[in-house]
């Protein structure tokens, strides 16, 4: 079966801008699910993060589900309606995401910790929606068991699908996703179940695949970030004509940098985002951590495209 790749949402990387010039440029994503949004910001739909889901502005060749944070169902209701409204059929629940701010108020990764509140919510969400609910998840908030108490019970409902990292809240990125966890996990369910978790060469995903025969879908976070051309390994849908990789990514810095200058305001907010998405380019080059070391102090624009043009123009190597 024909593998299903997912653009994980990364908050503050994969917006509209990302996702539509990466879709210009690179090739092999299906679907993409959107960083989430706070259900609280129904009461501003110009939010900056609403905006961002609106279909006018995403000029993609893959699908779009958008993500919703949050712990009661009135607010998600709403928002779930207004993305309808938006044209979307499917909304994302996060309960994955680990940051403390996030969990320790029960949200994101902290809802794991309480199952049957999960399960009251879905009660309450899945009758009052107009479109389908898929769920993003974790292994538990702090206990790598708190999934495998849940996700049998999840049998009773009409998700769309469960994305699954296999990893708790607790550790947020460290260490390797735990694939024995996930095979357990995976065993305990009969809903369609998207892989996400370290995913960041062919090499990794031809091992999982052949790890879990049964599962088509994949979602792929850092990885993408750091080798924009993974989805076209993949898919093996790489073009001879499109130049060499180094073009291709310069390529691509260049048109994400033109379209921020456009979109952004002031030198200063241009420069917090393109370092912002240097966290991840960095590990794609030998010598990119102390490439970044010195793009992170940089305070002047003209330093910035200084710095970065001498980067490419001497054919860095890649570690990808």
């Amino acid at each position: 079966m024909k593998s299903i790749l997912y653009m994980a949402p990364i908050r503050g990387v994969t917006n509209c801008t990302y996702r539509n010039i990466y879709s210009r440029m690179f090739k092999g994503y299906d679907i993409a699910v959107t960083p989430f949004i706070n259900s609280a910001v129904i009461e501003n739909c110009e939010d900056r993060a609403m905006r961002d889901l609106f279909i006018h502005r995403n000029d993609v060749s893959f699908d779009l589900i958008p993500q919703i944070l949050g712990n009661d169902s009135v607010g998600f209701i709403a928002m779930a309606k207004v993305m309808g409204e938006m044209g979307y059929t499917t909304v994302n629940w996060n309960l994955a995401c680990p940051h403390k701010r996030v969990a320790n108020k029960k949200r994101g990764s902290g809802m794991l910790a309480d199952p049957d509140n999960i399960l009251r919510l879905l009660d309450e969400i899945i009758p009052a929606i107009p479109i389908e609910i898929s769920l993003k998840v974790r292994l538990g908030k702090d206990d790598p068991h708190q999934l495998s108490k849940l996700i049998p019970r999840l049998d009773d409902y009409p998700l769309e699908e469960i994305i699954i990292h296999p990893r708790t809240g607790l550790q947020m990125y460290k260490g390797e996703a735990d694939p024995e966890a996930f095979q357990e996990v995976l065993n305990l369910t009969r809903h369609q179940v998207v892989y996400n978790g370290d995913i960041d060469s062919l090499q990794k995903f031809e091992s999982l695949q052949e790890r879990f025969p049964s599962v088509h879908r994949w979602m792929i976070g850092r990885g993408g970030l750091t080798d924009p051309f993974l989805p076209e390994q993949i898919k093996q849908l790489h073009d001879p004509a499109a130049g060499s990789r180094i073009e291709r990514y310069f390529q691509f810095h260049e048109a994400l940098f033109s379209e921020y200058q456009v979109r952004l305001e002031g030198d200063a907010h241009l420069l917090a985002k393109m370092k912002e998405i240097w966290i991840y380019w960095s590990a794609a080059f030998e010598g990119g951590r102390r490439l970044y070391g010195k793009i992170s102090k940089i305070k002047s624009l003209s330093t910035y495209r200084a710095l970065v043009d001498t980067f490419f123009s001497k054919d860095p190597q890649f570690l990808i």
